[in-house]
Formats: C-alpha cells, sequence, structure tokens
C-alpha cells in the first residue's frame, strides 16, 4: 500500500467461510439454553444523578479534553490528583476515582501532545514532529459502513507529511484501537470535531458525511487507547457495585483472612500434592494443619511436593488459605510451577456447580504459556479473546472455535435475534437517506423540495423552464431541471485524494511488528468478533457536481423568488449553498438513527454473551489477559466468579488488576516480582513522584507491608550470574542443579562479563538510540561464540532500543559466518519471562553528558540478568567510568538507588569485571539490609494524598568530587562492596585461564603449520585447502606481543578475538581500533 491508500482505520479481517444459518443447523440437536439476565443488569444499570461526575464520563475523550492552549502563555494545566501509595485510601470512592483519572489522562496525554504541536505548528513534518506524530492530510471521507460494531466512515488521505512510503502490513499507524483526531483542513486544531476511535466516531453526534469536507487527521504513535478503554468503564462499572477484598487493597490491611468458601469447608483434598501409598484421598484441614516437610507421613516417597522448596510450600500454603495471596517470585524460582500447582488443588477439590476459575497474566505469551500447564491436566479450558502463537493445544480452545466445536442452540428470550432484527431496518432506513449522496447525479428538485428548502411552485417553475433549455455542457445522463438551470456553474466536486508518489522510499520495516501485535491483540476483536464486528454493507459517497463557493452573498433572499431570475454567475454558488443545506438536514437525521444502531450494538454484544455464558459456564477454567479481564469483564461477572489468579501482577497497572475484583469474587492471587520490570506508562511524568501511575496494585501492597510470600531458590541462573543479583536479592538461593553446568565454549570458566568501550551512541531515522561500534562488537562477538561451538538459537542478544536491535540484526545477518541463522535479537521488556543459554546485553548509551536511559530503571537490569542461564556478557560505555565527574546528579532525580553516585579510590576502579565464581561466594560477607522508611514516610496523613517519592533520599552534589562521599542505600552499598574486591579473584583466574589457553592454542597451530610443511607438498589439492585453511583459522588468532606481568610472568596478546578475518579487521573504523587496543591493556591490567 503506498502513497494516497484507501483504507478503513480499523483494518478488514477476510470473512471466513460460513455455510448456512449456525442456529438453524444446530437448534434440532443442541440442549436446552438457559437465560442469564446477570450480562443485561450488568451493561443496563441505571446511573445515579447524585454519583460523581467521572462516572459519566464516555469512553472517547471529548474533543475538549484533548484541547490545549495554542501558545504557551495561555498554556492550560490538567489537574491530576496524587496517587497514595503509602498507607490507605480514605474511602473506595476516592480510590476509584483517583485511579481512573490517573489512567485516563496516561491514555489521553499523548494526542493531546500531538494536537498541541499541531495548534502551534500547523505545517509541521513527521519527521520534524517532537511529540512523535503521525500526520495525514487531505483526508476525505469516501463511504459509510454498517457494521455490528456501529457506523463505520471509509477515508482517503494523503502521506506527504510522512515523507516515505508505508508497509501497511508492517506498520504501527493506524493500528487498531488507536485514538485519532480530525479536524477540518480549514480550522487546523482550532476546534475539535470529531475525535475518532478506530473507524468508529466517539459518538453519533459526532458522525460526518460530507465528501468535500477535506480534513487533517493525527495520531501519537505513543500509546495505545483501547488497551485503556476498557479499563476505564471497568472502573466506572466497580463504583456502583460492592467492592471485595477492599480492606486489603483500600485499607492496606496486613492480616490476611481465609476466603469464605474455605472457612465453609476447611478439610480440602490434596492429593494432587501428597498422593498416598494406596491412592486414597489426602484429606487435610487446611486452616488448622499443613505438612511440615515436602513428603508427610503416610504418602507416596516420590510425590509432587517432593520437589518443592520450603519457600515454594509456604507460597503453595498462601495461595490456598488467603483470600489475597501475594507471591514474590525472584527470577528463576518457579513462581509459574507453583501457580499451576495451587491451579491442580483447587481444581480437584471444586465443586459441579462451582463457578470456573478466572486465570489472567499481562500478556498474550505468558497467558499461553501459564496455559499449555493447565492442559496437561485439564484440556477443556476456554481461552478468552487475544492472538495466540499456539496453533496445537490454544488456538482450539479460543472461545471461538470452541463454540464452532459445540452444538448449542438459541438462547430463549435472547437479545442477538431481535437486535439484528432492528438493525437490519436501521441499515434500510440510513441507505435510503443517504441515496442522493451514492447517485453519481446532482440534486434533483425533488430532493430540495424534500427537505423545505425549494416551494413546490419553485419546482414547477424550475421544470417548465428546464424543458425547452439543452445544455450541451453538461455531463451525459443529468437531465434534472436543476441541472438544466445551474448548467456550466456546475464544477467538479471529486475531491477524493488522488495517486500521488512524492518519490519517497519505504518506509524501515518494523521489526517489532509482533511486539504491536502482542499490544494490539487484546483490543483487537478476536477471530469470530473480528469478522462481525466489521462485517456489514458498505456505501459509497459519489458526489461529481456542486458550485463554487462565494462569500457575502444573502443566499436566501435569492431563494425566495423563481430561480430562473437568479443571475447566472450566482447560480453554482446557489446551488452549493442548497447542496449544504441538504447535508446538514440529512446529517442530522443520519446522527439520530446511528445513535439507535449503537444501542442496537450493545444490545448485539449481550445477545451474543447471553450464548456465549452457556459455553463458559460449563468450563473449569478461563483464561484471558489482564486487559481481557476488563473486555470481557461484563461476561465474567455472570459467570459469578469466586477465584481469581493473575501471573504478572507486578508489571500490570493497578486499575487493570481492580477490575478483577467481580461483586462475587472471594479469593485473588496475585504472582509477580515488583523488582524486575514495572507497568508501562504513557506519560513519563505520570511515573513520578506524586503520582506513581507505574506502582502496580502488587508493589503497593507488598511495600504497605500486606502480607506476603517470597520464594527464595533459584533453578535458572548459575551462581556467578546470580550473585549479581545480590544487592537485590540477599537471600537468594541456588538449586542443585545450577552448579553442574558445562562451561560456555571458548569463555574459559566466565560465566558473566562486562565490557565497557567509548564509542559514541548516535541515532536512525525514527531517533532511536544506535551504537554502530557497540554493535559490530556484538555481531563478532556472536561468531566467536558460535565458531566456539555454541548454536545460534541458544544465545539471545537483548538491548533497550529497537533501532540497535535493527543494527544488530541486520550484521547479523549479513555475517558471512552466519547466513541461514536463525537470531533472537530483542529488547529487553519483549524478554520478560523468557531464558536461554546465552545472553549479550547492548545498552548502547555512550555520550558526553553521561546519560544512560533506560539504565536508570534497575528493574530492567535485573531482567536482563534473570534472562541468562549460563553466560551474561553486558556490553556498556560512558566515559564516566574513567573521566572526571560532570556532576549531573545534582539537578537529575532517580528512581534508582543503584545510581546514587560512589565515589572510588583508583585503585578500586574496574573497567572490566567478573561476577565472582562458586568458589569466591562471598555472600556470607556481605550484610545487605533494607533500610527502613525515611521518618517522613513513616507518619504520614491518612486522610490526605500524599506528594511522596519512592526513590531514595536526595543525593549530595558531587560538586567537589570527595573522596569520602559514599551510596546512601543499601543495594548502593553492596554493590560497592562487590567491587571492591569480590571480582579480583575472578579475574586473576580468568586472565590466568586466558593466556594459558591462547598459548596452548598458539602452540597447537604451530604443530599444525609444521605439519602441513612437511608433508603438505605430496598431498596435491587436499594438502593445499588444508594448510590454506590452517592459515585462514591462524589470522583469527595472532600473538602480536609479549610483556612482563606485574607478578613476574609472561602475559602474551592476542588480537582477532571479536573479528572473524584480518580483513575485516582492517576494515574497522579508527574508533574501533581503540576500543580493541582499550581490551588489550584491561586484560593485561
Amino acid at each position: 500500500m503506498t502513497g494516497n491508500s484507501t483504507i478503513p482505520l480499523k483494518r478488514f479481517a477476510r470473512r471466513r467461510p460460513h455455510v448456512g444459518s449456525y442456529e438453524q443447523e444446530t437448534a434440532k440437536s443442541a440442549p436446552k439454553l438457559e437465560l442469564n439476565t446477570r450480562i443485561r443488569e450488568y451493561f443496563n444499570t441505571a446511573p445515579n444523578p447524585s454519583a460523581p461526575a467521572y462516572l459519566s464520563h464516555r469512553e472517547v475523550p471529548t474533543s475538549e479534553e484533548i484541547s490545549v492552549a495554542a501558545n504557551d502563555e495561555a498554556e492550560e494545566e490538567v489537574e491530576v490528583p496524587a496517587n497514595q501509595v503509602i498507607g490507605p485510601w480514605e474511602s473506595k470512592q476516592r480510590y476509584l476515582s483517583d485511579h481512573y483519572a490517573l489512567l485516563r489522562e496516561d491514555a489521553v496525554t499523548p494526542l493531546r501532545n500531538v494536537v498541541s504541536e499541531m495548534k502551534a505548528e500547523p505545517y509541521v513534518l513527521e519527521k520534524d514532529s517532537v511529540e512523535h506524530s503521525y500526520i495525514y492530510e487531505k483526508v476525505f471521507i469516501t463511504g459509510l459502513t454498517f457494521a455490528h460494531g456501529g457506523v463505520a466512515a471509509r477515508v482517503t488521505f494523503s502521506l506527504r507529511r510522512a515523507g516515505k512510503k508505508i508497509l501497511w502490513e508492517q506498520s504501527k499507524r493506524l493500528a487498531q484501537g488507536t485514538l485519532i483526531a480530525l479536524s477540518t483542513a480549514q480550522d487546523m486544531f482550532k476546534t475539535l470535531n470529531p475525535p475518532e476511535i478506530d473507524i468508529f466516531f466517539g459518538s453519533p453526534d459526532e458522525i460526518e458525511i460530507d465528501p468535500q469536507q477535506e480534513w487533517v487527521m493525527v495520531e501519537s504513535s505513543i500509546g495505545y487507547f483501547e488497551a485503556y478503554r476498557h479499563t476505564l468503564l471497568s472502573l466506572q462499572k466497580i463504583a456502583a457495585e460492592p467492592f471485595p477484598l477492599a480492606e486489603y487493597i483500600v485499607g492496606v490491611q496486613r492480616e490476611i483472612s481465609p476466603p469464605w468458601y474455605l472457612r465453609q469447608q476447611s478439610v480440602k483434598d490434596l492429593s494432587s500434592l501428597f498422593p498416598t501409598t494406596d491412592n486414597r484421598r489426602s484429606l487435610i484441614d487446611l486452616l488448622h494443619e499443613w505438612p511440615d516437610q515436602a513428603v508427610p507421613r503416610g504418602s507416596a516417597p516420590s510425590t509432587t511436593a517432593a520437589s518443592l522448596d520450603a519457600s515454594q510450600l509456604n507460597a503453595l500454603r498462601r495461595v490456598l488459605t488467603k483470600e489475597l495471596a501475594i507471591i514474590q517470585g525472584p527470577p528463576g524460582t518457579g513462581k509459574t510451577h507453583v501457580s499451576v500447582l495451587a491451579l491442580k488443588v483447587l481444581l480437584q477439590n471444586k465443586r459441579h456447580e462451582d463457578p470456573p476459575i478466572i486465570v489472567s497474566a499481562h500478556t498474550n505469551h505468558a497467558l499461553d504459556q501459564l496455559l499449555r500447564h493447565v492442559n496437561s491436566f485439564e484440556p477443556e479450558f476456554i481461552r478468552l479473546g487475544g492472538r495466540t502463537t499456539d496453533k496445537e493445544i490454544i488456538e482450539p480452545r479460543t472461545l471461538f472455535n470452541v463454540r464452532q466445536a459445540t452444538k448449542l442452540g438459541v438462547v430463549p428470550r435472547g437479545m442477538k435475534g431481535p437486535a439484528l432484527s432492528v438493525m437490519r431496518k436501521l441499515v434500510k432506513d440510513m441507505q435510503q437517506l443517504l441515496r442522493p449522496f451514492t447517485e453519481g447525479v446532482p440534486l434533483s428538485e425533488t430532493v430540495f423540495k424534500e427537505y423545505g428548502i425549494l416551494t413546490d411552485g419553485q419546482c414547477q417553475l424550475l421544470i417548465k423552464g428546464a424543458e425547452s433549455w439543452v445544455d450541451l455542457t453538461l455531463p451525459e445522463g443529468i437531465t434534472t431541471a436543476i441541472s438544466k438551470w445551474a448548467g456550466e456553474e456546475l464544477i467538479e466536486a471529486n475531491r477524493r485524494t488522488l495517486p500521488e508518489d512524492f518519490g519517497f522510499d519505504y518506509e524501515e520495516m518494523d521489526l517489532e511488528y509482533e511486539q504491536l501485535k502482542e499490544l494490539e491483540a487484546e483490543g483487537k476483536l478476536a477471530s469470530d468478533e473480528e469478522i462481525d464486528g466489521l462485517r456489514g454493507e458498505r456505501i459509497c459517497f459519489n458526489e461529481p457536481l456542486t458550485g463554487p463557493e462565494t462569500r457575502h452573498v444573502d443566499f436566501e433572499s435569492l431563494l425566495k423568488d423563481d430561480l430562473w431570475k437568479v443571475p447566472a454567475g450566482l447560480r453554482g454558488s446557489l446551488y452549493r449553498y442548497m447542496q449544504q443545506k441538504v447535508k446538514r438536514a440529512v446529517l442530522q437525521k443520519m446522527r439520530a438513527l446511528a445513535k439507535v444502531y449503537g444501542k442496537c450494538s450493545k444490545d448485539l454484544v449481550i445477545g451474543k454473551w447471553e450464548h456465549d455464558t452457556n459455553l463458559l459456564q460449563a468450563a473449569n477454567i478461563i483464561g484471558c489477559t489482564t486487559t481481557g479481564l476488563s473486555k470481557y469483564r461484563g461476561l465474567l461477572d455472570s459467570l459469578k466468579p469466586k477465584i481469581v489468579l493473575i501471573e504478572e501482577a507486578a508489571e500490570t497497572l493497578e486499575a487493570y488488576v481492580t477490575a478483577a475484583c467481580f461483586p462475587t469474587l472471594e479469593h485473588l492471587v496475585l504472582v509477580g516480582d515488583h523488582q524486575q520490570l514495572r507497568g508501562h506508562c504513557n506519560e513519563p511524568e505520570l511515573e513520578g513522584d506524586p503520582f506513581f501511575l507505574d506502582v502496580s496494585m502488587f508493589e503497593r501492597l507488598v511495600r504497605n507491608q500486606v502480607g506476603f510470600t517470597q520464594l527464595i531458590r533459584q533453578r535458572r541462573m548459575h551462581p556467578e550470574i546470580r550473585r549479581g543479583l545480590m544487592p537485590i536479592y540477599p537471600n537468594l538461593e541456588d538449586h542443585e542443579s545450577v552448579r553442574l553446568r558445562e562451561p560456555v565454549p571458548g569463555m574459559g570458566n566466565v560465566r558473566s562479563f562486562f565490557f565497557c568501550h567509548q564509542w559514541h551512541e548516535n541515532h536512525d531515522q525514527l531517533m532511536s538510540k544506535i551504537n554502530s561500534g557497540e554493535a559490530l562488537m556484538v555481531v563478532g562477538f556472536f561468531n566467536y561464540l558460535v565458531n566456539n561451538g555454541m548454536k545460534p538459537k541458544d544465545i539471545t542478544v537483548l538491548t533497550f532500543y529497537n533501532g540497535q536491535r535493527k543494527l544488530i540484526m541486520r550484521g547479523l545477518k549479513a555475517h558471512p559466518n552466519l547466513q541461514g541463522e536463525t537470531f533472537k535479537v530483542v529488547t529487553v521488556d519483549s524478554y520478560q519471562g523468557e531464558e536461554n543459554g546465552v545472553v549479550l546485553l547492548s545498552l548502547v548509551r555512550s555520550n558526553k553528558n553521561n546519560t544512560i536511559g533506560f539504565f536508570f530503571a534497575h528493574d530492567k537490569v535485573i531482567c536482563y540478568q534473570h534472562c541468562s542461564r549460563d553466560l551474561a556478557c553486558g556490553h556498556y560505555c560512558s566515559e564516566a567510568c574513567r573521566a572526571p565527574c560532570k556532576c549531573p546528579c545534582d539537578n537529575r532525580k532517580s528512581k534508582n538507588p543503584l545510581l546514587n553516585p560512589i565515589r572510588l579510590s583508583p585503585s578500586q576502579r574496574q573497567t572490566t569485571a567478573h561476577v565472582p565464581p562458586s568458589h569466591g561466594d562471598t555472600r556470607g560477607r556481605t550484610d545487605i539490609r533494607r533500610s527502613s522508611p525515611p521518618k517522613q514516610q513513616q507518619h504520614l496523613s491518612l486522610n490526605k494524598h500524599p506528594s511522596l517519592s519512592l526513590s531514595p533520599p536526595k543525593r549530595p552534589s558531587c560538586q567537589h568530587h570527595p573522596q569520602d562521599l559514599i551510596a546512601t542505600t543499601p543495594l548502593a552499598q553492596g554493590f560497592r562492596d562487590f567491587a571492591a574486591g569480590g571480582h579480583r579473584l575472578t579475574d586473576a583466574v580468568a586472565v590466568a585461564t586466558a593466556n594459558d589457553l591462547a598459548a596452548q592454542e598458539h602452540l597447537r597451530r604451530l604443530d599444525e603449520e609444521n605439519a602441513a610443511m612437511l608433508f603438505g607438498g605430496g598431498g596435491g589439492g587436499d594438502a593445499g585447502d588444508e594448510t590454506a585453511a590452517l592459515a585462514s583459522r591462524t589470522n583469527e588468532l595472532t600473538l602480536t606481543g609479549t610483556r612482563q606481568a606485574r607478578d613476574g610472568g609472561v602475559r602474551n596478546t592476542y588480537s582477532g578475538f571479536f573479528s572473524a578475518t584480518t580483513q575485516q579487521q582492517q576494515q574497522q573504523q579508527e574508533g574501533e581500533r581503540e576500543g580493541k587496543k582499550f581490551v588489550e591493556k584491561s586484560l593485561l591490567d
């Protein structure tokens, strides 16, 4: 799709083959269905006149919400409440209203910023936009689609301001669910009418039908409104419902009670955990007894629980016995494993009349991962919505496929049939109403008479005068009296965007397309919903002629007389005036019909859910993402769920978890780790003091000391890598299995390696940070590991920047030694929860200002470190490691306690460091405790929303570089102690091992060369090839010098360590050669 393209703002999917009427085919053999009225009650709750104002806000933001002043002097401030992250909230309503306001602000801010920029600079190009704007001009509405989801508009537009041709299948532009603003080309956002969601207008009162009106359309490349939309609606619904678990969520009560259903019957069957030797049930009173060992007396020696450590057993007990169970799982400690075991027990004790158990996760990937585990003991689960890549296990269990495979009849007194019947009639009425603008001829005198613009007498005079009038200038087939009257004053009105080619190159393909699809999946209608939501009859506007625009003429006075008396020069302008009056009258009627149509669309959703609730009620486990919890909340609420389990709860914004608090909820399980990734906000300012929107419910409750259990034994990382997390997780222990890992080929016994350089960063065309020198080094090191026996699939490259990710991917694909291989090069955020044998991390940042970007967020550091099983190699570049401090800490507040200034003596500074191996464990010598909250946080008023920060106390100024300046937090102190001596033993061993291996390799190659010289003459071509191969391999690792070491020994220096051939080394830039010299010097030192 190039240049000007006619596409809908919501992409239309191909319809699946639909054979016959599904209801008719299955009605005879289908079981009798029941009508669940809870869905209607959920949607049709009468508004309370005295309710807070936010409950009456509509789904799509109004033009006032995204309107801002056009100049800085008159800039308006948006009032946003502070977030209460320490201590209890004063009330349920205050909690809900403030979170609603914060979340809505985060959803609207990106588009508001774009509109503000357009007002200040109406002709700005995309490449010059500082607000990440996507701008489309010459936008014309070409038709309407009467879809099941509502009345939709199709538009054409120009991409001139983009400066690129767009590959739509790989582009983030106009993704379904994006919030878009339209303004007339003349107005240029001085006023906004209308805002638009997808291809649907924000309200029936804002629908536009004039195909001649030119618009300008903008969207923000930041954020995704559809993901917020349903959660905002859920918060409004909860305000009028009972709020279960409010004593913990709102009141932060620390002691947690058992679930109500457990208090009624506390004896449960735990045979799935502790099977007995005689296959009898293991009945245990969960409120009064719990096995104090993995294999209790009378159990079979080989039990599921036997593989659990003590912390996992404690976590399992908390999940089963607390109505709000919070489980913190550091990297590799088995969070999902505990969740799965808990689901087994809950399912084993589920009665037939009990509602399904709801399981959820922040991402589709994590949800599918959890459901694959569930499939082993409950294959009849149902997955709601979203996109799945698992075609074998998960896709057959989506609601759509289950519905197709299950013969169900028609719900008695259901709303689906009546809604469809009314919608069909409304479509015919709207088509008839719009017919004058679709026939391809000028409006006739009959149309003007119908809308009261001309009288019957004026029409008769027009017809009588036109009978003897022949106008050869009119197109063939246009014979109406009004056309003959206007004559050659009519002008061509076809103002559709014409095909254009500015000679632009194609926009660079976004290799993060799958990440976009992950985000888009829950907002997107899945499978059947996508077909039904966009299926419908379509009309195209065809208005060929109009008149010239003339101002300062009293057209109303001209309409009072015989139109033949109007001067010929004004007839075209008068026709245009009458044409616009007809459009306004039609538009008013069209909006009224669209309002009724929108009500029927909602009734249709209710009718479909009345059908689906019969399927879901028979399931034992239902899965959906946290966005799906909001999107399908009315459907899930009809099932009266009692138990909800949420994975990745710590990286989910609080409002998404609040949406899971159904009125019937008795048991909520939150599993995650607040010390890893946090939730993502569109507006960075909302992440800091005093809003803390990125602080999840999980983190807030843990920091308020609401009861939780932490898992402490990890089974993923080699101990050497795990020690890098000691300042974050001081109590984290290693399972025996991780100590038996084979060493990484080519790395000696080194498991964790940090490389520091001085190659400066840059940015690509999309303003994403890149570092070409670092990318080349990563590619070379990747090739080195492959040459030493690693498989490419066992190596993952992580980076914080998409530009760097694409640069590294191109380098790997272009490398001659890696042709045909598949590579894992991803961003840190998208790799959360994944793992691989070797992880290479490219941090990119290296600049004179000593800014380090995303590395400020220590949760991302943790995410990176725990991804690696065997080798973690970090490449970080900043002059700060050797250059004098330039004091950025005085004017920058850090939320990361790891980044407080640490002044080390010259002997303590290291440019290359290794995490100590197992024989150098320093945990016993490092006492790391979390400091108590500052006094001002311990005595907070519980009746106010404090403006406080989770950041450490303000750091002292380093302007004068005092040598005795020390870290101000325990985390930084831990890293300081570690760097002060914990690495030395490993460095010494690594250097000695590397030198020994290099010497042995050099001697081996000399022996092979001598053998080739002695015996190669009689070997013909084979010997010649072998000699050439040996010479080639010799070039890969060459001895360049010998120096005297400090301990009296000899140290050899080798080059070519990170390059494949000598020829490639010669082609590297001067900065890369300097970096290589630095590496050699670091190893020697």
